[in-house]
Protein backbone atom coordinates (compact mmCIF):
# COMPACT_ATOMS: atom_id res chain seq x y z
CA UNK A 1 0.00 0.00 0.00
CA UNK A 2 1.34 3.03 -1.03
CA UNK A 3 2.22 5.93 1.80
CA UNK A 4 -0.78 8.16 0.19
CA UNK A 5 -3.32 4.97 0.86
CA UNK A 6 -2.65 4.49 4.09
CA UNK A 7 -3.12 8.13 5.13
CA UNK A 8 -6.32 7.86 3.52
CA UNK A 9 -7.38 4.65 5.36
CA UNK A 10 -6.07 6.05 9.15
CA UNK A 11 -8.36 9.64 7.91
CA UNK A 12 -11.34 7.15 6.79
CA UNK A 13 -11.17 9.37 3.79
CA UNK A 14 -10.87 6.34 1.59
CA UNK A 15 -14.13 4.69 0.42
CA UNK A 16 -12.17 0.90 0.06
CA UNK A 17 -11.44 1.19 4.10
CA UNK A 18 -13.75 0.53 6.66
CA UNK A 19 -13.18 3.14 9.22
CA UNK A 20 -12.27 1.78 12.80
CA UNK A 21 -14.17 4.39 15.07
CA UNK A 22 -11.93 6.66 17.50
CA UNK A 23 -12.96 5.31 20.92
CA UNK A 24 -12.37 7.97 24.11
CA UNK A 25 -10.94 5.74 27.42
CA UNK A 26 -13.24 5.32 29.58
CA UNK A 27 -12.90 7.66 32.14
CA UNK A 28 -12.02 5.67 35.46
CA UNK A 29 -11.93 8.82 38.12
CA UNK A 30 -13.22 8.09 41.39
CA UNK A 31 -14.61 11.22 42.84
CA UNK A 32 -15.12 9.61 46.29
CA UNK A 33 -12.05 8.02 45.97
CA UNK A 34 -10.57 11.45 45.31
CA UNK A 35 -12.05 13.50 48.08
CA UNK A 36 -10.17 11.51 50.71
CA UNK A 37 -6.64 11.87 49.58
CA UNK A 38 -4.18 14.74 50.32
CA UNK A 39 -2.42 17.08 47.15
CA UNK A 40 0.23 14.47 46.48
CA UNK A 41 -1.91 11.76 46.69
CA UNK A 42 -4.30 13.14 43.75
CA UNK A 43 -1.07 13.48 41.62
CA UNK A 44 0.10 9.27 42.54
CA UNK A 45 -4.40 8.49 41.89
CA UNK A 46 -4.21 10.44 38.41
CA UNK A 47 -0.69 8.94 37.48
CA UNK A 48 -1.91 5.46 38.23
CA UNK A 49 -4.77 5.70 36.03
CA UNK A 50 -3.51 7.39 33.47
CA UNK A 51 -0.53 4.87 33.49
CA UNK A 52 -2.54 1.67 33.98
CA UNK A 53 -4.39 2.30 30.51
CA UNK A 54 -2.22 1.26 27.59
CA UNK A 55 -4.48 2.66 25.30
CA UNK A 56 -3.64 6.38 27.09
CA UNK A 57 0.51 5.60 28.35
CA UNK A 58 2.96 2.77 27.46
CA UNK A 59 4.41 1.00 30.40
CA UNK A 60 6.93 2.70 31.52
CA UNK A 61 6.14 5.79 29.59
CA UNK A 62 4.49 9.45 30.63
CA UNK A 63 5.74 12.05 33.02
CA UNK A 64 2.87 13.62 35.21
CA UNK A 65 3.23 16.79 38.16
CA UNK A 66 1.81 19.44 40.27
CA UNK A 67 3.15 22.17 41.97
CA UNK A 68 2.02 22.30 45.16
CA UNK A 69 2.34 24.43 48.35
CA UNK A 70 4.29 23.03 51.33
CA UNK A 71 6.05 23.86 54.04
CA UNK A 72 9.82 24.32 54.03
CA UNK A 73 11.17 21.31 56.71
CA UNK A 74 13.95 24.48 57.40
CA UNK A 75 12.11 27.81 57.96
CA UNK A 76 8.22 26.14 58.10
CA UNK A 77 7.50 29.17 55.36
CA UNK A 78 5.19 27.89 52.81
CA UNK A 79 6.97 27.34 49.80
CA UNK A 80 6.11 25.68 45.65
CA UNK A 81 7.47 22.23 45.06
CA UNK A 82 7.92 20.70 42.06
CA UNK A 83 6.07 16.70 42.46
CA UNK A 84 7.64 15.30 39.14
CA UNK A 85 7.67 11.46 38.02
CA UNK A 86 11.10 10.13 38.70
CA UNK A 87 13.58 8.71 36.70
CA UNK A 88 12.86 5.16 35.92
CA UNK A 89 9.28 5.27 37.30
CA UNK A 90 5.77 3.72 36.02
CA UNK A 91 3.24 6.02 36.41
CA UNK A 92 0.78 3.16 36.12
CA UNK A 93 2.22 1.51 39.65
CA UNK A 94 4.81 3.96 41.70
CA UNK A 95 4.08 5.10 44.93
CA UNK A 96 4.15 8.52 46.26
CA UNK A 97 8.05 7.42 46.62
CA UNK A 98 8.06 7.23 42.69
CA UNK A 99 8.15 11.50 42.40
CA UNK A 100 11.16 13.56 42.69
CA UNK A 101 10.44 16.59 44.52
CA UNK A 102 12.03 20.21 43.88
CA UNK A 103 11.73 24.03 45.05
CA UNK A 104 10.28 25.56 42.06
CA UNK A 105 11.87 28.48 42.36
CA UNK A 106 15.38 26.95 42.47
CA UNK A 107 14.41 25.07 39.28
CA UNK A 108 13.29 28.29 37.43
CA UNK A 109 16.73 30.18 38.87
CA UNK A 110 19.11 27.42 36.84
CA UNK A 111 17.48 29.21 33.83
CA UNK A 112 20.15 31.66 34.53
CA UNK A 113 22.53 29.23 34.18
CA UNK A 114 21.65 27.70 30.90
CA UNK A 115 24.08 27.95 27.99
CA UNK A 116 23.01 26.20 25.06
CA UNK A 117 21.85 22.53 24.06
CA UNK A 118 25.58 21.51 24.07
CA UNK A 119 24.96 21.80 27.55
CA UNK A 120 22.37 19.60 28.32
CA UNK A 121 24.30 17.75 30.35
CA UNK A 122 25.26 19.86 32.63
CA UNK A 123 21.72 21.16 33.28
CA UNK A 124 20.37 17.81 34.40
CA UNK A 125 23.55 17.78 36.95
CA UNK A 126 22.21 20.60 38.56
CA UNK A 127 19.04 19.47 39.04
CA UNK A 128 19.58 17.30 42.20
CA UNK A 129 20.62 20.85 43.65
CA UNK A 130 16.76 21.44 43.51
CA UNK A 131 15.89 18.53 45.82
CA UNK A 132 13.52 19.88 48.43
CA UNK A 133 13.01 17.80 51.70
CA UNK A 134 16.12 15.38 51.13
CA UNK A 135 14.44 13.75 48.70
CA UNK A 136 16.94 10.59 46.82
CA UNK A 137 14.80 10.50 43.95
CA UNK A 138 16.51 11.60 40.97
CA UNK A 139 14.07 13.85 38.53
CA UNK A 140 13.20 12.99 35.40
CA UNK A 141 15.01 14.32 32.54
CA UNK A 142 11.40 16.02 31.23
CA UNK A 143 11.33 17.97 34.82
CA UNK A 144 11.97 21.28 33.39
CA UNK A 145 9.12 20.95 31.05
CA UNK A 146 6.78 20.36 33.67
CA UNK A 147 9.03 23.33 36.39
CA UNK A 148 8.52 25.76 33.21
CA UNK A 149 5.16 25.16 31.73
CA UNK A 150 2.67 28.01 34.04
CA UNK A 151 0.29 24.75 34.81
CA UNK A 152 -0.07 23.67 38.37
CA UNK A 153 -0.92 20.28 36.78
CA UNK A 154 0.59 18.04 33.44
CA UNK A 155 0.10 15.37 32.05
CA UNK A 156 2.59 14.15 29.51
CA UNK A 157 1.72 10.52 28.29
CA UNK A 158 3.36 8.40 25.53
CA UNK A 159 -0.11 6.63 23.97
CA UNK A 160 1.51 3.93 21.35
CA UNK A 161 -0.56 5.21 18.53
CA UNK A 162 1.08 8.68 18.62
CA UNK A 163 4.84 7.03 19.13
CA UNK A 164 3.72 4.86 15.68
CA UNK A 165 3.12 7.43 14.01
CA UNK A 166 5.62 9.84 15.79
CA UNK A 167 8.29 6.90 14.55
CA UNK A 168 6.69 6.88 11.30
CA UNK A 169 8.47 7.83 8.27
CA UNK A 170 5.89 10.39 6.62
CA UNK A 171 4.40 10.92 10.24
CA UNK A 172 3.95 14.51 10.35
CA UNK A 173 2.09 14.34 6.77
CA UNK A 174 0.16 11.71 8.20
CA UNK A 175 -1.03 13.74 11.23
CA UNK A 176 -1.98 16.69 8.96
CA UNK A 177 -4.08 14.46 6.57
CA UNK A 178 -5.64 12.64 10.27
CA UNK A 179 -6.49 15.68 11.89
CA UNK A 180 -6.43 18.39 8.99
CA UNK A 181 -3.84 20.65 10.78
CA UNK A 182 -5.58 21.16 14.23
CA UNK A 183 -3.01 19.32 16.10
CA UNK A 184 0.49 20.22 15.94
CA UNK A 185 3.51 18.48 15.12
CA UNK A 186 7.24 19.09 16.58
CA UNK A 187 9.78 17.53 15.18
CA UNK A 188 11.86 15.36 17.42
CA UNK A 189 14.33 17.28 19.42
CA UNK A 190 16.43 15.74 22.84
CA UNK A 191 14.33 16.19 25.83
CA UNK A 192 16.68 18.24 28.54
CA UNK A 193 16.05 22.13 29.39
Amino acid sequence: MSGKQDRENLSGSSDSAAATPFALPRNRWDGAIAQQKSPAELLQYRSNLLGSDLTVTNYGGGNTSAKLTQPDPLTGQDTEVLWVKGSGGDIGSMGLDGFATLYLAKLRSLEQLYRGLEHEDDMVGYLPHCTFNLNTRAASIDTPLHGFLPFAHIDHVHPDAMIALAAAADGEQATQAIWSGSVGWLPWQRPGF
